[in-house]
């Protein structure tokens, strides 16, 4: 079988990665909800409205958890992207030194 095109699950995995902004979010959240304005300092070169955006639709995804205290976490499946994001960034790192 000829393939023409990435699966739908592909696309939106590449379409949320290649966001900066949304791997950022996810590379500096953690298990345990972080005050959003400690994750705003964290995170430069954003807006405010930008970043509650990102977490928004992040947590649309079931990547991020909130709590009424505007603090934001990872969930079970934010951590497991989280996990494989660190993968990728050592993979690119790996092939940067190789290619040096």
């Amino acid at each position: 079988m000829v393939m023409r095109d990435l699966n739908i699950g592909t696309k939106i995995g590449l379409a949320l990665l290649s966001n900066k902004w949304h791997a950022l979010a996810l590379s500096q959240l953690q298990a345990t909800p972080v005050d959003f304005m400690i994750l705003r300092r964290q995170i430069r070169g954003l807006s405010t409205l930008k970043l509650l955006t990102v977490l928004v639709k992040l947590e649309q995804l079931g990547l991020v958890v909130s709590t009424p205290a505007y603090a934001y976490g990872l969930t079970a499946e934010g951590l497991v992207l989280q996990h494989d994001l660190a993968h990728l960034e050592a993979w690119g790192d790996r092939v940067i030194t190789e290619m040096a």
